[in-house]
C-alpha cells in the first residue's frame, strides 16, 4: 500500500515510522498496541500523510489526551507564524533549557563588508553561536541550498569582521527550522560544519530537542483562539511550562481572559508537560 507525502511523493506505507513518532511523543508500548490497529484499519491506498496524521491524532486522543497534545507538535510550530518572530523566541527558549545564554539582537551587526540581521545569539562554555531561524508556515516547504549558502556567506563576513573589531566573534553557525532541508542544502551545511537542526534531520532533530526538554509551545493546546494566542505572545508566554505553574486569578487579570477559561488552559499545559502515562 502506498501513501502520499506532503511533497507529493508516493512511498510505501511504513508501520515502523508511525511507531517511532509515537515513541518520540512519549507513547507507551501499551498505547501503541492500542492505537496502531485502529489507525491502520482506516488507512487506504493513496491516502495523504496529512490525513493519516489526523486519523492518528484522533485515535491517540481517545487513549491519552495529553499525548495527543504532544503529538501535535509539528502543527503547533506552524502556528508560531506567520512572520516567524515567535519561532525565533521559541528557539531561544529551547537553547536556554540546554544551558545556553541567549539573545535576540535588536540591531544588525556589521561584518567586514556589510551589516547582517541575526536571529538568535547563543553562548555557552566560552563559545558564541550564530543561529539562523528558518520558519516555514506550510508542511512540505524546505530550506533550500540558496538559503543555507546565503546564511553561510553572512557568517563568513561576520567572522572576518570580528577579526578587525567590527563585531563580536562567532565560533559556530546553526540553521534551525521547523521544516526540512533539501538534500543539497543539507550536504552543503554538513560539508561546511554548520549544525543543521530540522524537523526530519537524523543527527540534530528539532522534535527530539523539544521532547527531551518538554519545551512544548503553547500552540500545542487544542482550541486556543487567535486572540488568546496573541495575548499570550504579547505577555511573552510562548511555552506550556511558562503557563502551567501560574496562578489562574493572576494570569486571568494579566491576559484579560475569564478565570474559568484560563484554568482550562493551565490544566491543558500541565497535562502536556507531565510525564507520559
Amino acid at each position: 500500500m502506498e501513501i502520499i507525502k506532503s511533497t507529493g511523493q508516493r512511498v510505501e506505507y511504513d508501520r515502523e515510522k508511525i511507531r517511532q513518532t509515537l515513541r518520540h511523543a512519549g507513547a507507551s508500548d501499551r498505547t501503541i498496541r492500542q492505537v496502531l490497529p485502529r489507525v491502520e484499519e482506516k488507512i487506504t491506498d493513496g491516502m495523504t500523510t496529512r490525513r493519516i496524521y489526523s486519523i492518528l491524532r484522533r485515535e491517540i486522543r481517545k487513549s491519552n489526551p495529553a499525548l495527543a497534545h504532544r503529538y501535535n507538535l509539528r502543527n503547533a510550530l506552524l502556528k508560531l507564524g506567520p512572520a516567524g518572530f515567535q519561532f525565533e523566541k521559541y528557539v531561544a527558549s529551547i537553547l536556554k533549557a540546554y544551558q545556553y545564554e541567549t539573545e535576540i539582537p535588536d540591531r544588525e551587526l556589521l561584518g567586514l563588508c556589510v551589516r547582517h540581521e541575526i536571529d538568535v545569539i547563543a553562548k555557552r562554555e566560552g563559545k558564541t553561536v550564530m543561529i539562523e531561524a528558518k520558519f516555514r508556515n506550510q508542511f512540505g516547504l524546505t530550506v533550500s541550498l540558496k538559503d543555507v549558502m546565503a546564511t553561510w556567506a553572512a557568517f563568513e563576513d561576520l567572522v572576518d569582521g570580528s577579526k578587525t573589531g567590527k563585531c563580536p566573534r562567532f565560533d559556530e553557525l546553526w540553521v534551525v527550522t521547523n521544516g526540512r532541508f533539501s538534500e543539497r542544502a543539507y550536504q552543503f551545511g554538513v560539508c561546511r560544519g554548520i549544525r543543521m537542526v530540522g524537523w526530519g534531520s537524523e543527527e540534530h532533530s528539532l522534535a527530539r530537542m523539544v521532547d527531551h526538554t518538554a519545551l512544548y509551545p503553547i500552540t500545542v493546546i487544542d482550541g486556543l483562539r487567535q486572540w488568546e494566542l496573541e495575548r499570550l505572545f504579547k505577555n511573552d508566554l510562548t511555552l506550556c511550562r511558562e503557563v502551567a505553574g501560574r496562578n489562574p486569578a493572576d494570569l486571568a487579570r494579566q491576559l484579560d481572559i475569564p478565570k474559568e477559561r484560563v484554568q482550562k488552559i493551565i490544566l491543558s499545559c500541565q497535562e502536556v508537560i507531565s510525564e507520559p502515562a
